[in-house]
Parts: structure tokens; C-alpha cells; sequence
């Protein structure tokens, strides 16, 4: 599902959401006037983590349905699409909201990433990471997931992802704040 994991820290970030919103803003103009006939689609993601009892971090993991017809029984963390006039960490708020019953605090940019949706399309996107308090209450979406789990570092290995680009940003993500402890 994933292509390739694109490295870009806050300022690269930074420049690459100004692009997409320009891009995005000329494209929508332009699917109005034209029939919505150009558009551009862009996805998020929000990892969320939150420390344990022994102030060590967690992620957020989700099972997905076995009826999706992407990646079905495979664990993620929440994400989707960024919907016109949205921006990209209120989009990836929503999406935490909807598909986990999350208000999380502390959102910061990790990094860029592309979805290869089929053979000839590539839709590019940003991963959110954020903080959940330890005593959050999970309530996933019954349509999209049939399970969750937070999940340390030492147990990952045990959870089968949805890519090979996600297991590396989780183990990124729960290093840095790790190391921030």
C-alpha cells in the first residue's frame, strides 16, 4: 500500500504543506469552474501515543476490518483523506476523532509519505504524531476496525502492518519519545 518513506523535518514539512495547500487551493478553483474534474487528493495519518504506567510510550493501533478491500486484518494507526477547506492537522484530528474517539494534544509533523492506491496513482501525505492522556478511552469505529491495542516498542514485532514505510515511522516515533523520557 505504501511506495516509499520521504525524510523531511519541520521546515521541509513546512514547505511541502505551503505546495499542497497551493496546489490544492489552485486545483479545487480550478474542479469547480471545470466540473470537478481536476482534483487533487492528499492523505494524513495521526499516530498516537500516550505513556504507560512505566512512563514508557505506546502507540495506537488499529485492526482493520476484514471486509476493507485494502490491506483487511492488518493493523494501522488512524488516518484518511483531507477533505476540501481542511487543513492538513485539523484533517488528521478529525480522523483520530472518528475512527478511535480521540482528542489527543501535542500534534507535530513526523514526516512525509506516499500511498500507492493502484498501479498508476500515488497520493502523497503527512504523518501527524501526537499524545493521548494514559487513562483515554478508545472507541473505534465498528465500519473500519474490529480491534485495538497500545502497543510498546518491544511488542510491535507481534502486529502484522499494513507496511513495511508505517513500522518504521511507529519505531521512529516511539524512539524519540523514548529518548525524550
Amino acid at each position: 500500500m505504501f511506495a516509499k518513506k520521504r525524510k523531511c523535518g519541520p521546515a521541509i514539512a513546512k514547505i511541502f504543506i505551503g505546495i499542497l495547500l497551493s496546489v490544492m487551493c489552485r486545483n479545487n478553483v480550478e474542479a469547480v469552474r471545470e466540473e470537478k474534474i481536476n482534483k487533487i487528493e492528499v492523505f494524513v495519518s495521526a499516530y498516537c501515543y500516550r505513556l504507560n504506567r512505566a512512563r514508557m510510550p505506546e502507540i495506537l493501533l488499529l485492526k482493520r476490518a476484514p471486509n476493507r478491500k485494502l490491506c483487511p486484518d492488518l493493523w494501522e494507526c488512524c488516518g484518511g483523506s483531507v477533505r476540501n477547506n481542511e487543513s492538513f492537522e485539523s484533517a488528521a484530528q478529525r480522523q483520530l476523532l472518528e475512527e478511535a474517539g480521540i482528542m489527543a494534544t501535542k500534534w507535530n509533523v513526523l514526516e512525509c509519505f506516499e500511498v500507492r492506491v493502484n498501479p498508476d496513482t500515488t497520493v502523497p501525505g503527512l504523518i501527524f504524531t501526537c499524545r493521548a492522556d494514559q487513562n483515554t478511552i478508545v472507541k473505534i469505529d465498528p465500519r473500519e476496525h474490529v480491534d485495538f491495542r497500545w502497543v510498546s516498542l518491544n511488542d510491535l514485532e507481534n502486529f502484522p502492518l499494513v507496511s513495511q514505510q508505517m513500522r518504521h515511522s511507529i519505531v521512529k516515533l516511539l524512539m524519540i519519545q523514548g529518548k525524550k523520557l
